[in-house]
């Protein structure tokens, strides 16, 4: 069952929706989408199949994307850390989150781990920004230091990350043009701390992982798998066949 929300963050009317399972539960989970032309509707056919398997989840339109009001060119990585801390207090107000990060979702996600303390995180495809990016505009000087990156190590997502001692999992394709190595690598080394780290590389997949896997039905219920043994410890398993890898 889907029930709509609307969060007032600053000058701007966030729109998101809960999927909830068949008990009723408030969210334990909290999606971030990525940039670009993207939105809560993407992932979309996670929250459904998780609510099946008794995770109920949040998720929301960034400022300039999907339903919420705003426009993308302007905001910044702050502000999006602002409108999802906004929307965590009102999901699930004194209560832990744990966190599904897409692309930007990824580095955004990192950031609120001293915040909101998440007992899990689940990263597909996770992008990562240095410092100066963190309260640049979103357009031209926004893609300046995006062009100007050559080293990601600094990045305030692996700092956060090496205090994180929760549960991760990150999801990439080996396709993925858009998430250079180094990332993906600062991503897998840097949670020192973390409770457990599960890798899966999905083989011959690019960056558009959700539309990716909404294609591939036997793919996506090996991903479901990984994602349930991350949020819920104990949740169904499958072995890995051909086509995917897990570390």
């Amino acid at each position: 069952m889907n029930d709509d929300f609307s969060v007032d963050a600053a000058d701007q009317t966030l729109r998101g929706t809960v999927t909830g399972n068949a008990a009723g539960d408030a969210p334990s989970v909290l999606a971030l989408h990525g940039g670009g032309q993207s939105s809560r509707r993407g992932i979309q056919y996670l929250f459904s199949a998780l609510a099946r398997d008794g995770v109920a989840s949040a998720s929301f339109d960034f400022s300039g994307h999907g339903d919420s009001t705003g426009q993308v060119e302007g905001s910044s990585l702050n502000e999006r850390m602002a409108q999802a801390l906004a929307v965590a207090g009102h999901v699930a107000p004194g209560r832990p989150l744990s966190l599904i990060g897409t692309s930007m979702g990824g580095h955004v996600a990192c950031s609120l781990i001293e915040r909101l303390q998440p007992p899990a995180l689940v990263l597909f495809c996770p992008a990562a920004y240095v410092a100066p990016a963190q309260d640049a505009p979103f357009g031209p000087s926004f893609q300046q230091i995006l062009r100007s990156t050559v080293d990601y190590a600094s990045s305030p997502a692996f700092t956060a990350l090496e205090g994180f001692e929760g549960r991760l999992l990150l999801v990439h394709g080996t396709q993925d043009a858009v998430i250079p190595a180094q990332v993906l690598d600062q991503y897998e080394r840097r949670a020192r701390r973390a409770e457990s780290v599960e890798v899966v590389r999905l083989e011959g997949a690019g960056h558009k992982l959700h539309d990716w896997l909404q294609s591939r039905p036997r793919d996506h219920g090996l991903v479901l798998d990984a994602v349930l043994r991350t949020l819920a410890p104990g949740a169904r398993r499958q072995s890995a066949p051909g086509g995917i890898s897990f570390t």
